[in-house]
Order: C-alpha cells, then sequence, then structure tokens
C-alpha cells in the first residue's frame, strides 16, 4: 500500500488504470478497525491477483493541512458533481471510506469498510474494477 502525502502521489493514483484509497483519520475506531480490513483485502487481492490489478493507496486527513489534502479535497468534490457519488459526509465523518477508481474517476464507495469486512472489500473490488 502506498501513503498519499504529496501532490505527486496524487497524480500517480490518479492515473493509475485501477486504484483504491482508504481514507484515515486517527481519532475514529472506525477508520483504525477499517484501516486492518482495507490492509487485509489488499493481501488477499495481492495473493490472488496480479500485483497490476490495483493500486492501493492511503491518506491521513487526520489533520486539516495534512498533504494533499486541498487538491483530494477538490478532485473529491468534482467527482461528487461528475459522476453523482456522494463521498462526503462519510468521509469528513472519519468514517474509514474506501473510494475505487478508473484511470483517474471514482467508480464505487463503499462509506465504512468496517461493514464490509475484508471479503466484502476484495468481492467488491474485483467487481466494481473488472466489469468496467
Amino acid at each position: 500500500m502506498k501513503h498519499l502525502k504529496s501532490e505527486l502521489d496524487l497524480a500517480e493514483m490518479l492515473g493509475a488504470e485501477n486504484a483504491a484509497l482508504f481514507v484515515f483519520v486517527d481519532w475514529s475506531e472506525y477508520a483504525r478497525r477499517g484501516k486492518e480490513i482495507f490492509e487485509e483485502a489488499e493481501a488477499k487481492l495481492t495473493a490472488t491477483s496480479s500485483n497490476s490489478f490495483i493500486s492501493c493507496w492511503l491518506v491521513d486527513i487526520s489533520s486539516v493541512d495534512a498533504p494533499p489534502h486541498p487538491s483530494l479535497h477538490q478532485w473529491l468534490k468534482a467527482q461528487e458533481r461528475k459522476v453523482n457519488v456522494r463521498v462526503f459526509p462519510n468521509i469528513a465523518m472519519g468514517n474509514g471510506s474506501v473510494v475505487w477508481m478508473k484511470s483517474g474517476e471514482i467508480v464505487g464507495f463503499e462509506p465504512n469498510a468496517l461493514r464490509s469486512g475484508p471479503g466484502g472489500l476484495v468481492h467488491r473490488t474485483e467487481e466494481i474494477l473488472a466489469e468496467l
């Protein structure tokens, strides 16, 4: 899993054919437990798929000033309008959300990784990214 910490990282993530982003905040138990689930799902995907199938990312937005927060926030808001997927307020509330992307556009959203569990995230990842 790669950590989204800069504008260059954001560009790399958005340039990936298939990507999944876990949105973490350190003050949320949902996010802390969801991160463990996301990591387990990533390990299962890596074990059963080629490494090039999906690029997995984690962004820590615990601080309002955490890079690349302004650009990431602007991109997420633009995607909400463009593809009609509501990612806010779940992300801002620290629910431990997962965003799936294909070539820089949101194609799926899980408000709370904890609710899906590792098997559910693996299934949704394969279903969402394979069908497009």
